[in-house]
């Protein structure tokens, strides 16, 4: 099944990712509010340059499976902008080339694994900043850690199926290649904004 391979293919890339996403600190709850701005920017910026596109280049009957219309998470991140008063048309352009997949089903749904799974743990993320006392009564600003809510299981064990049963084994390669290009989009997108950082 594509979604064990994907898992092992895209290891080292997601370790590298949740080693520059400031895990350990939202998880022993010493994450600043300003780190946690940069994450969401992060998140805004990858979700306002593929959300869409990777949306409509997927073939319109897997769109239909997905229920593609409810996984949008561009809303929830600008509510979060939003609520920290960061300008979205302040942000910096980015400095390395984009990687957008083909038109071909097994690169979008490749892509889209690294998106959806970046929501799976949001529940226990959201629950664990909540219990940070740099975040007393911030709910309001927490919107896309939240984002599916109690569907959050169901979404997501939606996706596998359809990722499953979707993708040729001739076409492994072009969805486990297009998903580890897009982990290195964050890692790329989340090294530019450590070196200099434009959240304040």
């Amino acid at each position: 099944m594509i979604a064990n391979i994907l898992r092992t293919e895209t290891a080292d890339k997601h370790k590298e990712l949740e080693s520059l996403m400031f895990v350990n600190e939202i998880m022993n709850h010493s994450l600043t509010v300003e780190d946690y701005k940069t994450l969401i920017t992060i998140n805004y910026m990858i979700h306002q340059k593929m959300e869409n596109v990777l949306a409509n280049l997927l073939d319109a009957n897997l769109a239909e499976k997905l229920e593609m219309k409810d996984r949008f998470k561009l809303e929830a991140l600008e509510k979060d902008l939003a609520h920290w008063g960061i300008d979205s048309l302040s942000l910096p352009g980015l400095n390395f080339e984009l990687f957008i997949p083909k038109k071909n089903n097994a690169e979008v749904l490749g892509a889209l694994y690294v998106l959806e799974g970046a929501t799976l743990g949001g529940n226990v993320i959201k629950k664990h900043i909540l219990a940070n006392p740099n975040f007393n009564n911030q709910e309001a600003g927490l919107n896309y850690y939240g984002v599916y809510g109690n569907d959050l299981s169901t979404k997501w064990k939606t996706f596998i199926t359809v990722l499953n049963e979707s993708i040729s084994e001739a076409d492994y390669k072009y969805c486990v290649e297009s998903a580890n290009n897009t982990f290195q989009n964050l890692i790329n997108l989340t090294k530019q904004f450590k070196s200099s950082p434009y959240v304040t």
